[in-house]
């Protein structure tokens, strides 16, 4: 039987974008918990760049012509370190070479919750129309 919730190229980039949305929240919180750790930078990664990659092997996957996609493959692999960059051109170092922001920090994992709560909202949205494919087939 075709799985109609593994195989769903929406609910992968609900899954994705929640996946990538974790990783940073957890990059921001590390930059929060390091405020007053000398010579820290901060450390973040470009989630556009991150997520259209995911969405490019998305494409590749359930193009016409490719294999049968395998349930959530290359899931949660997450970034390599090489991807974790110091992001910002920071203009203000403080004394003791650390250049972590309280604001922009902040505004970072607002950002980031709200990128999070639409691919939430989107992976919902995605599943209800699912459950209602399988009711009207019950039918």
């Amino acid at each position: 039987m075709f799985d109609l919730v593994s195989r769903n190229p929406m609910i992968q980039l609900a899954n994705k974008g929640m996946s990538l949305a974790a990783t940073r929240a957890s990059l921001i919180a590390s930059n929060l918990a390091n405020i007053d750790t000398p010579g820290y930078h901060t450390k973040d990664f470009d989630f556009a760049a991150a997520f259209r990659t995911e969405m490019e092997k998305l494409d590749r996957q359930f193009s016409p012509g490719s294999s049968t996609p395998s349930a959530f493959q290359d899931t949660d692999q997450g970034l390599s370190p090489l991807d974790i960059v110091d992001p910002v051109d920071i203009s203000s170092e403080r004394n003791d070479g650390n250049d972590v922001h309280l604001d922009r920090e902040t505004m970072n994992l607002n950002k980031n919750q709200n990128v999070y709560t639409l691919s939430s909202n989107l992976a919902q949205i995605e599943l209800k129309l699912v459950l209602g494919a399988i009711r009207d087939a019950a039918k």
